[in-house]
């Protein structure tokens, strides 16, 4: 059992490396959101997704330090780095049942946005 579970790291190493775990490998049509990062926080507020709506998160970063984005409290969207200036886009599938999400984007150590996310 050991090399099966090293070859289970190993694949999941690759995954999260190639930003396949992160971004998604889905480049079907989806519903693009952006997300704008500033000195002084994140927009928007909110966000209203479908019962499992795929969409496409356009992270944009038009502050002067590195943030970044991350889903919380059982929001499955990976932690992503988005450096000032940049923007990085980040798949996204809203759960298969209503109810709220997380979303907090952040300059570590720094200030910090909820975004929520409404699924109905």
């Amino acid at each position: 059992m050991p090399r099966i579970r090293s070859l289970s790291v190993s694949i999941l190493g690759t995954l999260a490396a190639t930003g396949a775990i992160a971004c998604g490998g889905d480049n079907g049509s989806r519903r693009v959101i952006t997300i704008t990062q500033t000195d002084d926080g994140c927009a928007p507020p909110s966000i209203n997704l479908a019962v499992g709506e795929k969409v496409k998160f356009e992270v944009k970063n038009e502050g002067a330090r590195d943030r970044e984005v991350e889903g919380v409290d059982g929001t499955k969207l990976e932690e992503v780095l988005v450096p000032s200036g940049k923007t990085r886009s980040l798949n996204f599938t809203a759960p298969n049942e209503a109810g709220t999400g997380k979303v907090k984007c952040y300059v570590p150590g720094g200030n910090t946005t909820i975004i929520e996310l409404k699924v109905s």
